[in-house]
This record gives C-alpha cells, structure tokens and sequence, in this order.
C-alpha cells in the first residue's frame, strides 16, 4: 500500500478500490475507505508514518460496501467524521438496507457479507443546494467548509457524487470501470442506464488533471475509458434486448439473466446474481425508455416483450 501524489495536496492509494487522500489547513480528507478493517487499519498506518496530521474527515462517494467498510474502524481510533450525500448516509448508516434492497425482503444469510453489508458508521450530511431530478443536479457545489467540490455522478448507484480537489484531480468514483472488469464481470452495478450515459459524457468532456476511478488506474485522458465504458453498457443493453427478441414469449428479468448468463458462460453466486438482476433491470427500464420493451403481467409474472421498433 503506498501514496502516489497527484497534486500538490491530493494523493491517492491504489488497490482494488482506490482510496482519495487530500490535506488542507493541516488536516487530512479520505475519499472512500476501502472493503473492511483489514484496509482501514492499513491506511491509517499508511498515513501516521507518511502524513502525520489528524484526519478530520472520509468523504464518501456511495454507500457501497467496498467505499465505505472501513468507515467503522478509521472513525473509531481517529474521531474522524464521515461525510455523503443524504440518500447514501441513511445506507451507510443502516447498512441492512443494502442487501435488503437487493432482495426485496428482509435478507437471507448468504447475501449478508461484507462484500454487501458494510459494518454501520455515523455520518454528517453533505449539504446539496439541490434535490435529485431538479435541472441542475448535474452542477457541482462545495463540500462543507473545504476547497473540495462534490459532482454529481448519476447512473451507478443512488446519489453517488464524484470529488474534484483545487489541484485538479477528479475521483470520478464508480462512474466508470477498467475494461478488464468489463470484460470478466460483463454486467457492473448500474440502477440508472440513460443516467450512467450522461455522466459518462459529462466526465468525458471535463477538465481535470487527473482522473481517479475507484476500479480502474489513474489517468490524465479519460476519453477512452469513457468510450469503451459506454460501449460495455450498450453491450449489455443489446444482450437483454437480443434475449427479449430471440424468445418466442415475453421473459422475466430472472430469465433474461439466465439466458445471457449461460450463452457466456458466467458464474455467479446469491449476491452476484441479485447485483446482476438488478443490473438486468435497469437495462430494461432503459430500453422502455427507449420504447424498445414494455412489462405486462401474465400468470403472476412480471414479464417484458419487446416492442416492434
């Protein structure tokens, strides 16, 4: 585990979820945490010998578990706050939700692990100057009383905000993954696809001079990891409308996944398959926007056909 400087006040650490570290006023700013207390421990061990100043605050970009799971441990030997938007600190604060989310029900054992449910931490609220679905929710605004900014970034998850530093690093968060990901997972976290599309687009036309995914290595140009991140959603786009038009009757969503899945040749457990029957899902909300399927109800199912386009 090691810090690489990107700015004069910014650096990150890498690993298999990048952690944002920034310093101002002689206090220190985590961006994310990491998956568990094993990370968290590390990172402050990191930090003691390589910074040496109080850590006042973790800026979460989302409430997944791999973000925030070593909230509880850091914020405990440190007094440190944490900081998200509104939606995302209820989760993180009760981390149940999540897994009951993906299940609809109050959730079983098998997706109740720390991949899924983070151990709870406390959070202080970010201040947004506007709600989700307003116009400008695309506009960045300040974080507290720091020189740090929060930009939305809709489409990965609930209210996921990306974090730029004035040194001009962009944490663009879980708005984009390494082709490799792409490549072996097929499916990514995604509740909100024409979102994903647009922040997509908006980070490719930003100005920054570092970009810092959580899942894929830092860079100066973006444009090409945005390019082939919106070629891995139309992917799957086009697989769950390929699955609706190869079938001689309308699919559920567990069917469609089921189909895709075994054409490639994916293997899943309980928690993967419920990310990815989320990820189906989102992907068929897309297409009925696009007007290319619609859900009806046959024999107690919620079943979607394609529309003749």
């Amino acid at each position: 585990m090691e810090l690489k400087q990107l700015g004069e006040r910014t650096w990150y650490i890498p690993g298999h979820v990048n952690i944002g570290y920034y310093e101002e006023n002689g206090q220190g700013y985590l961006i994310d945490s990491g998956l568990d207390d094993s990370q968290g421990r590390k990172i402050l061990k990191l930090l003691n010998e390589e910074r040496k100043v109080p850590l006042r605050a973790i800026v979460n970009t989302h409430s997944n578990a791999d973000h925030i799971g070593a909230n509880a441990l850091i914020q405990k030997r440190t007094d440190c706050e944490v900081w998200t938007t509104r939606i995302e600190g209820i989760l993180t604060e009760r981390t149940s939700l999540e897994p009951l989310m993906l299940w609809s029900a109050w959730p079983f054992k098998g997706i109740r692990g720390k991949f899924i449910e983070a151990k709870p931490s406390k959070v202080t609220f970010i201040d947004q100057p506007m709600a989700i679905g307003d116009p400008r929710f695309t506009d960045e605004y300040p974080i507290k009383d720091t020189d740090l900014m929060a930009v939305p970034l809709p489409g990965h998850y609930l209210d996921m905000i990306g974090v730029k530093t004035p040194d001009g690093v962009f944490f663009v968060a879980d708005a984009l993954f390494d082709p490799t990901v792409l490549a072996k997972y097929r499916f990514c976290v995604m509740l909100d696809v024409t979102s994903a599309h647009k922040t997509l687009d908006m980070i490719a036309e930003t100005d920054a001079r570092w970009f810092v995914p959580c899942h894929a290595p830092a860079t100066r140009d973006i444009r090409e990891l945005v390019r082939q991140n919106k070629e891995g959603l139309n992917w799957v786009t086009e697989a769950v409308d390929g699955a609706l038009a190869n079938s001689e009757r309308p699919l559920t969503r567990e069917e469609i996944l089921s189909r895709i899945g075994v054409a490639h040749e994916m293997e899943m457990d309980a928690p993967h398959l419920l990310l990815n029957l989320s990820c189906v899902a989102a992907h068929l909300t897309h297409l009925s926007e696009l007007d290319r399927a619609e859900p009806l109800v046959q024999d107690c199912l919620l079943v979607w056909k394609r529309k003749n386009v």
